[in-house]
């Protein structure tokens, strides 16, 4: 202490007075910042009841805002009110925010947007859930051969993405599907290249014998050649 006495005391007037700014200024930084901490610590969502006033509103960023907030605190009340947005908002962003915000209440309540028979619903529905996780597309290859190709390259798309091992026997079964188109058959082969094993040494090499068509043939062939160039180098 007595060397910050004698520190002020020599201080000339002019830098005494830039002295007790610069005090001020930090204990007012302090001030602030214990005040939003304790703001953080004491009250989890003061604020969400107007958020959900938002939804209402005739401004579409205000009701994209009002259901991003319900996703966000999980306002498990409002999952029925964000189902009839994603089915019934004229704006597109607003539907987008809000099928996000379903996911993150109850997944299975947006899944199930997945078998709509609008198009643009199941679209939203498809992108929220890649939203939330990629790995979400296991939802999708589930309903595979129920959707249209437009669909079914959207899905292969995110696939290959994903790259995720689990996915190897609906792949596989793409792969087989001797009525699916070939260049989707092709896509599902590719993506066995970076996560198939050799589990899939006798199936691929039943494509590669019997396939009628070449080049499913030669895509077999070298699907497994990388599989084994792949497992001999790990």
């Amino acid at each position: 202490m007595d060397k910050i006495r004698n520190f002020y005391k020599n201080l000339p007037k002019q830098k005494r007075i830039i002295f007790w700014v610069a005090v001020a200024v930090i204990v007012l930084s302090l001030l602030a910042i214990g005040r939003t901490i304790y703001r953080a610590t004491t009250s989890k969502n003061p604020t969400v009841e107007n958020y959900m006033k938002l939804i209402r509103s005739k401004d579409p960023k205000k009701r994209e805002t009002g259901v991003y907030t319900i996703g966000l605190y999980r306002v498990k009340e409002m999952a029925d009110t964000l189902e009839n947005i994603i089915k019934t908002d004229p704006e597109i962003s607003v539907r987008k925010v809000a099928a996000w915000a379903l996911g993150t209440i109850d997944i299975n309540r947006l899944v199930k947007f997945l078998d709509a028979q609008d198009k643009d619903i199941k679209e939203i529905a498809m992108d929220a859930l890649i939203k939330l996780d990629k790995n979400n597309v296991s939802y999708m290859m589930e309903r595979f051969n129920n959707e249209n190709e437009e669909v079914k390259r959207k899905i292969i798309g995110i696939a290959a993405s994903v790259k995720n091992p689990s996915l190897n026997e609906k792949l596989m079964e793409i792969a087989e599907n001797k009525d699916e188109n070939i260049e989707i058959r092709i896509s599902a082969l590719n993506i066995l290249k970076e996560t198939g094993t050799m589990d899939l040494e006798g199936r691929l090499n039943a494509i590669y014998y019997s396939d009628p068509v070449s080049e499913i043939k030669d895509a077999a062939k070298q699907t497994l050649d990388f599989i084994k160039n792949k497992e001999k180098k790990q």
